[in-house]
This record gives C-alpha cells, sequence and structure tokens, in this order.
C-alpha cells in the first residue's frame, strides 16, 4: 500500500524547530567542522533518529519523472540534512555527492545499496548488498553508489551531508553517471534516471561499464521510463520502448564474453566470486523485467524455446562429449548385433541421443522407444523419433520388454532419492532375461567438474550456473541454479530456470541396486575413459560414469 504526503514540511528555518534527536545532529555538526565519514556516522547513532522524526518531510507522491521523493530537513551553513523518499521500484542513479566531503546515511526501510569503482576509465560494480531498517553508513567525496527500494513497501531514509567549509549546495555538482552515452551529468539537484536537459548543468566524457554494470543501469532506467509512461507523460512511451529495445539487444554480447572469459579458467569455472555473484543478480534483475514487459507482449512457442536451449546447451555437448562414445564402445562389447534389438530409451527428453542411435548407430526407427514424464517433451520428441509420455515408477508396458534400456544424461538422479532403487527395479523388470541396461551417472564429487558457464557451439546461448552441495534427511544433493542467456535474431532473451537438485548416491549404492535388480553382472566405466572403475572407488577422473547390467537369464 502506497504512502501519501500531500503537503511535505519546507524546511525547518531554526535548530529548535527541529525534532531532538535531529538537533542533536545539527548542534554537533555546527560545533566541530573537521569530521570523517565514520565521525558523522557515529552522530547520527548517538542521535537515536526514529522514522517518525523524518515522517513530516516524506514526499511519497513525488513525480514519476523523479526516481525517489528528496526534501530538505535543514540546511546550517556546511551542511544539510535531508529525507528522501522511496516508493517501490524506485532507485536513484549512479551518482556522487558533489562537494561533500563527509556524511552519513540512515535507512528505515531494507534499502538495497550498490557501490562502484572506477578505475582506468572503467566502472564496475563493487558490491550489492541489502540494509536493514535503522543501518547508518558513512559516506566521502569519493563515494560513487546507487540506492534504492527492491521492496513492495515505501520507506524514507535519512541523509547528512557537509564539508568543512561554507558553501551554499553542499551536494551541488554532483556527478550522475549516463552508462548508455559514458558520459556524466553535473546536476545541482536530485540525482535522477532520465533528466530533463534543464536540469543538467553540463556533460563530460564518462567511464565505459562492464557487462553487469551496465546491465543493471539499463535495467533501472527502463523500470524509471515505465513509471513515466504508466504515469502518462508526454513522450515516455517512446523512450521506455527504445530503452527496451537496447536493453534486449544484441549489443552487449562481446562484452559479457569478454568479462567471463576474463573471470572464469581455462574449465569455464568462475574464479572471481564477487563479479560471479554480482553478474548473476543483475542478471535476474533483467530476467524479472523481461517478463514484466513480456506479460502484454504476444508470446511465442515457449516451450520450443526451452527445448532449443537444452539441445545447445546439454544434449549436443554431452553427445559429442562422451554419449555417442559411450554408446559405440556398448554396441561393440556387449551388443554386436545392435541393429536386432529392441530399445527403450526413459527419459528421452527432446530425442536428439535417440535420433543418433537410430542415424549413426543402425537401430531400426520403429525398434526404438523414447519415454518422457513431461507431455511437452514427448511432443518435441515425436520430431525425431518414436515416444510416449510416461512415469517409470507407473509406466504400464502391458507385458512388453526390451532388450536395452537406456537413460541419459543423468536422468535417475533426479528422481526424489527414496524412489531411486525403485525406479532402477522397475527398469529391470523391462529388460528381457539376457538383456542390458545402459546409462550415465554422476559420482558424488560431481562439483568439481560441473562447470560455471556453459555456451552453445556459436557461443549464441550462454548458460550460467552456480551449484552447491545440500544435505537433506542425511541424503546429499547437488542444487544448481540455472540462469539461460541466448542472442540470436539481434535480441537477447533471459530465462531464469530457477534452482534444480540432483540426488548423490555413492557409486557403491548404484552398484548395489543394480545387482539386486538385475540380478547380473555389473559393471562400471568412467565415461570419458572408458576405464573400468574398481569396485573400491568412490569417484572417477571425470565426475561422469557408465552403468552396464546384465539381467540374470
Amino acid at each position: 500500500m502506497q504512502k501519501t504526503v500531500s503537503h511535505p514540511l519546507p524546511p525547518a528555518k531554526t535548530i529548535e524547530a527541529l525534532p531532538k534527536a535531529l538537533q542533536y545532529i545539527a548542534r554537533q555538526l555546527e560545533a566541530k567542522r573537521a569530521l570523517k565519514p565514520a565521525d558523522m556516522r557515529r552522530i547520527v547513532l548517538e542521535a537515536g533518529v526514529q522514522p517518525e522524526d523524518i515522517a513530516p518531510w516524506a514526499d511519497y507522491g513525488h513525480p514519476a519523472t523523479d526516481s525517489y521523493g528528496r526534501k530538505l530537513i535543514y540546511e546550517g551553513d556546511h551542511f544539510e540534512i535531508m529525507a528522501m523518499s522511496w516508493q517501490p521500484g524506485d532507485f536513484s542513479g549512479i551518482h556522487d555527492h558533489g562537494y561533500t566531503e563527509w556524511g552519513a546515511v540512515q535507512v528505515f526501510g531494507p534499502a538495497e545499496h550498490a557501490t562502484f569503482r572506477i578505475e582506468e576509465g572503467r566502472i564496475s560494480t563493487l558490491a550489492r548488498f541489502p540494509f536493514e531498517p535503522g543501518d547508518v553508513v558513512g559516506v566521502s567525496h569519493t563515494l560513487v553508489h546507487q540506492m534504492g527500494n527492491p521492496t513492495a513497501e515505501p520507506f524514507q531514509t535519512l541523509h547528512v551531508y557537509g564539508r568543512p567549509e561554507d558553501i551554499e549546495n553542499v551536494t551541488g555538482d554532483a556527478r550522475v553517471y549516463d552508462l548508455e552515452n559514458q558520459t556524466i551529468q553535473r546536476v545541482d539537484g536530485g540525482v535522477f534516471f532520465a533528466l530533463p536537459e534543464s536540469e543538467v548543468k553540463w556533460t563530460e566524457p564518462g567511464p565505459k561499464a562492464d557487462f553487469p554494470t551496465l546491465l543493471r543501469y539499463q535495467v533501472e532506467l527502463t523500470r524509471r521510463l515505465k513509471r513515466m509512461a504508466e504515469a502518462g507523460l508526454p513522450g515516455a512511451r517512446e523512450q521506455l520502448d527504445a530503452a527496451a529495445q537496447r536493453l534486449f539487444s544484441d549489443a552487449a554480447q562481446s562484452q559479457l564474453l569478454k568479462d567471463l572469459k576474463a573471470h572464469t579458467n581455462a574449465d569455464n569455472h568462475a574464479d572471481n566470486s564477487v563479479f560471479w555473484r554480482i553478474l548473476n543478480q543483475e542478471l535476474r534483475a533483467a530476467a524479472l523485467l523481461h517478463n514484466e514487459l513480456a506479460e502484454t507482449a504476444t508470446q511465442g512457442d515457449q516451450f520450443h524455446k526451452y527445448a532449443a536451449l537444452y539441445d545447445e546447451l546439454i544434449c549436443r555437448p554431452c553427445l559429442k562429449g562422451f554419449i555417442a562414445g559411450g554408446l559405440e564402445f556398448f554396441k561393440q562389447k556387449f551388443a554386436p548385433d545392435f541393429s536386432d534389438n529392441r530399445f527403450l530409451s526413459i527419459g528421452a527428453g527432446t530425442g536428439l541421443v535417440e535420433r543418433y542411435i537410430i542415424d549413426e548407430l543402425g537401430l531400426p526407427y520403429d525398434q526404438l522407444l523414447g519415454m518422457d514424464l513431461s507431455e511437452a517433451m514427448v511432443q518435441e520428441a515425436r520430431q525425431r523419433i518414436r515416444a510416449e509420455q510416461g512415469d517409470i515408477l507407473a509406466f504400464d508396458a502391458d507385458g512388453k520388454q526390451w532388450d536395452i534400456a537406456f537413460t541419459g544424461l543423468n536422468v535417475f538422479h533426479y528422481l526424489p532419492s527414496s524412489h531411486l532403487q525403485e525406479a532402477i527395479e522397475k527398469t529391470a523388470a523391462l529388460v528381457k532375461p539376457g538383456g542390458y541396461f545402459l546409462g550415465d551417472f554422476i559420482t558424488p564429487d560431481h562439483i568439481r567438474w560441473y562447470p560455471n558457464v556453459m555456451y552453445a557451439e556459436d557461443q549464441s546461448i550462454i548458460s550460467l550456473r552456480t551449484p552447491r552441495l545440500i544435505e537433506e534427511e542425511g541424503r546429499m544433493y547437488q542444487e544448481s541454479e540455472i540462469l539461460n542467456i541466448e542472442f540470436r535474431n539481434g535480441q537477447m532473451d533471459l530465462n531464469y530456470a530457477g534452482r534444480h537438485k540432483r540426488f548423490l548416491p555413492p557409486l557403491h549404492r548404484v552398484r548395489t541396486y543394480f545387482e539386486r535388480a538385475f540380478g547380473g553382472n555389473v559393471l562400471l566405466y568412467d565415461a570419458y575413459s572408458l576405464g573400468l572403475i574398481p569396485e573400491e572407488a568412490d569417484s572417477c577422473k571425470s565426475t561422469r560414469y557408465f552403468v552396464v547390467a546384465q539381467k540374470a537369464l
């Protein structure tokens, strides 16, 4: 619910007219001018300011052109005390504080604060983090930062700025960074987005932003223009459309690839945790805005897009990297009469791997059946293979059995851990005596291989992955947060896929489940080297392995 104040109080003319907590701050500043940001922070904390002390200067009804409400509470010869009012979604521009040499900001809501580094003509984000209500931060003339309200509730903040010498406007001549145009705007008022020319004293060349910093700047600029368009301001809709087109164009693809290369190693593991955290944070914000702007737009086949991402990022690289080799190895060693076998693929997905089996390994089309839990995946797979919807835990084969059952891309790891053994038993029931199971699995330490960045072959699709190990009821899982970026046809499409987890059973447990269910020989092979894994092993070099299980006669 939005708060409004129709008539905020004008600035107090005397210290005595201020609330007592603010009187304390003003008198401390009149008595001493040689301060540091830490001194100013201490003074504000000692004052014990409460939200009601600055509430009379609330301006929640500020114009849509203003990035936040800004009201002067009291002005001394060399300092200013101000109140800022933040509606949901309000964010300042990236800025410094002009002539200010020391100051402090106290927040009375869960504000978001970002700080930036400018070095050698480049600007990057140092940190973006939340404040707790009541927090106080010191401010210096070297601080370049941004504040905003990412929540659904409005709140205010207290700002105190000063310098040792008398000055008419302590925060005058502030720098506002226009990252799209690589310019700095000099202003004497609010540090807002999309400032009209009349509010800018002059501009000068500014720094070039890295990908995440420019992205978040464009997100907040677009949000401000969206607010202006919703308010019906003349020309705002056209500005919004142009800003959104720039934001979601492919113009920054080369910069993203360059930044990723600079912050990942040869194995595509992130080697700068700060950059990695900020990059993902800013992309999530952009993905959220992307969805908001698309709500009224015509939606295409979103599943088809996901299927394309899945094939380009996962299926094709894995097929090329180890699955094709594993299938050829299995055919030569265990099923030389491959074309005579009836083949069941469990969790077939888009059917890409299964089509390879038909085209490259000589299995007749009619002898392969793909099954997947997702009806949408089945619809996609049917463009390549015979496929039907089914859950291995409840699949009714009507007495049919197959010569070979197959699972690719560690399908069984996505099952609830309590159902893994049951799924293996159900699979065994679908295999003829003497027949085989072939499937790939991941080791409990798979996270040591798991890359933070995955690319389509032409780098038009980039997938960012942040994995972590979690424990639930004594069982280990690898949970991965996934964000996909697609650059095609001049556009940048963002897909925040959320968090996905995979059960990580020990190798000996997987081996035991198959031995019990199939009653025959069970062998484990490193998926890349295809070397036999000893029974006592806990892992293997590639962290991926094939299980080959033959059903007893």
